[in-house]
């Protein structure tokens, strides 16, 4: 009995000390694997026109961004990531929804001052918000919405339980007034009265929300109005009044340029630093992207074309995922879109979803945790009179004008049209395009 006893305990603590062991090589290797335990927070910061080289990771040496950098070498560089749209509206539309923005019929951009004010992303779509509420989480945007003006289009009515921000395309950054002559700034269904420069309005309520849901899952839309123009530093006067959009520029644009977008890398950093302060790092996923190519004034790294075209420059944009502990730093070259997004917050959440509910965009997240490929796929553009569609590394431009076929492999930049030495590549592209257009609809909302 006694050896039998004695025994016993030397299996009992041969199994303990293989239990501890055991955590201790799991805990160790953890990194670069989904966690399971714990629903994990999201924090998604969109830019607004920041070119591909906007920041100082993707090529900028005049603008210093020192945050952005640290979240870019601390985690996954994407060099192959596209906005849905060159322009405001339709990105945030295919965000929101997971799909491409057609379906919704948000291909152009919402004005402030004609009749497209009028419309907005119908409260019937099923957007990221309403996902990732119905499945535990709380909430929040903080800043620019761009998919209604009318309060029937409000965030709080799409699955967004807390909104500080404004709904137009843009404000003045001090006297938050649209571009036709409204105040607009707001909380939730009202408008309120909120001194301050906008971009640390918005980095205020984020880092606000952050603090008051730090014991719960929490999804935070962070849609900054930098570096969208009316070009304001913040010590510039304010250019718009109430009663009319119109303004005269500062003089010095480039210097104005410049601090917003330190502004913005400011916020950044407090964002993060809240997240450090709660304990949250590592149980938060952090995502930074653009919402399409920049204007002549910013820095698309090179590439031909800006905002509002279908040149890379006008769609390719700066993307950076961060997760302390389950991240580990590097390069991405996998084409992803905004679309994407949302499967992949899904799937990271592990959240729930009807069977009959599907998305145009695709779960990424095996890539957050692991360097493999994934399959490839066709992706299509189409704004105003222009057309795109993205195979591999072939890139065909359809204009009213010409068609034009780019190999971003030897030529990133669309400089030399190859369509003539390639006459079955082009066939097959408008073939695809063609029929992504009969399953996506040929109705569109007028553009501008």
């Amino acid at each position: 009995m006694i050896i039998n006893n004695h025994l016993s305990k030397t299996k009992f603590s041969m199994a303990i000390m293989f239990f501890i062991g055991f955590t201790f090589f799991v805990l160790a290797n953890c990194k670069g694997q989904n966690p399971s335990a714990v629903k994990p927070n999201i924090i998604l910061i969109m830019a607004d026109d920041l070119g591909y080289g906007g920041i100082g990771s993707y090529g900028e040496h005049r603008i210093k961004t020192p945050h952005l950098d640290a979240l870019t070498r601390e985690g996954i560089k994407f060099t192959d990531f596209h906005s849905n749209g060159a322009v405001c509206t339709p990105t945030r539309a295919a965000l929101l929804t997971g799909n491409y923005q057609q379906k919704s019929g948000l291909e152009g951009v919402i004005y402030a001052y004609n009749e497209t004010r009028k419309t907005g992303l119908d409260t019937s779509q099923i957007t990221i918000a309403k996902l990732l509420k119905n499945n535990g989480y709380r909430t929040g945007i903080m800043g620019k919405w761009h998919l209604g003006y009318q309060k029937e289009y409000n965030p709080v009515y799409h699955g967004f339980d807390e909104f500080h921000g404004y709904v137009s395309g843009n404000i003045d950054y001090h006297s938050h007034i649209d571009g036709s002559g409204v105040y607009d700034w707001w909380h939730d269904l009202e408008i309120v009265e909120e001194e301050g420069y906008v971009t640390d309005l918005i980095t205020q309520h984020s880092v606000n929300f952050i603090h008051e849901n730090r014991d719960n899952p929490f999804f935070l839309y962070v849609a900054q109005e930098s570096p969208h123009n009316p070009f304001q530093g913040r010590n510039d006067p304010a250019l718009r009044s109430l009663g009319t959009g119109k303004y005269t520029p500062v003089q010095d644009k480039r210097r104005a340029y410049k601090e917003m977008v330190e502004v913005m890398d400011e916020g950044m950093g407090k964002i993060m630093g809240a997240l450090e302060k709660n304990n949250l790092l590592e149980n938060t996923l952090v995502f930074f992207l653009s919402d399409n190519g920049a204007l002549p004034i910013g820095n698309n790294g090179g590439l031909n074309g800006k905002k509002a075209l279908l040149l890379e420059g006008g769609h390719r944009v700066p993307a950076i995922a961060y997760w302390k502990g389950h991240i580990s730093p590097g390069e991405s070259p996998e084409t992803l879109i905004t679309m994407d997004l949302l499967p992949t917050f899904l799937s990271v959440s592990r959240s729930q979803v009807p069977q009959d509910v599907k998305f145009d965009g695709r779960d990424f997240s095996k890539i957050l945790f692991d360097p493999s490929k994934l399959e490839e796929r066709t992706l299509f553009w189409r704004f105003r009179d222009q057309k795109a569609v993205r195979r591999k590394q072939w890139k065909l431009l359809i204009n009213e004008s010409d068609t034009t076929l780019y190999d971003l492999h030897q030529d990133l930049n669309e400089r030399n049209d190859i369509s003539n030495r390639h006459q079955d590549k082009v066939r097959n592209l408008v073939e695809e395009f063609e029929e992504w257009e009969k399953k996506i609809g040929q109705n569109q909302m007028k553009t501008f």
